[in-house]
């Protein structure tokens, strides 16, 4: 099955939900933690809706409307969808990554485009760690594009949802 393209940022509880999710529908992905979502995440999301369109795609219960909500009284513009509880079989819960696929595809399909999406290539491993002070040029990265602190990957994924050039972050380590 060919993936779905979505040129926007899906905002989800958790990493079970990116998991489920990526193995059909291409798109940014921005993990909430569930209730966590601290002010620093709040920011992040702020700017991130500045390039990017914010879909909320979190599970029909108490949580994810409180996720829903407080994203959506804080940040302009944002987009819901919702998977009607069409649970696949062997799974208790019933949240987004035990919806069916047919269920997720009928939220999602209007915020789907017919071009793939594609990423910056970064190499942050070795980008940092050619740095003469690696901790400090992360922590610079991170207050420059006001990145949540993460692994490696998580602020690749970062700098992606912003559209951050490899080539500016190359040069923000050469301090220009």
């Amino acid at each position: 099955m060919k993936k779905i393209n979505i040129d926007a940022v899906l905002v989800v509880e958790g990493k079970s939900d990116v998991s489920y999710l990526s193995s059909f529908i291409n798109t940014y992905f921005f993990i909430t933690n569930g209730y966590d979502l601290s002010e620093e995440k709040i920011i992040f999301l702020k700017e991130a809706s500045k390039v990017r369109k914010l879909i909320i795609f979190t599970d029909n219960d108490v949580a994810g409307e409180q996720i829903r909500n407080r994203i959506k009284n804080e940040i302009n513009n944002v987009f819901e969808a919702k998977s009607e509880k069409i649970v696949r079989n062997n799974y208790k819960k019933s949240g987004v990554a035990e919806s069916s696929k047919e269920a997720v595809i009928e939220a999602l399909k209007p915020f789907a485009c017919d071009y793939e999406i594609t990423r910056h290539s970064y190499d942050l491993v070795n980008i940092i760690s050619l740095s003469e002070e690696p901790c400090k040029y992360k922590e610079k990265l991170i207050n420059k594009y006001r990145l949540i602190s993460g692994n490696i990957k998580s602020l690749e994924n970062q700098l992606n949802i912003l559209n951050i050039s490899p080539g500016e972050v190359e040069d923000n380590i050469r301090g220009n």
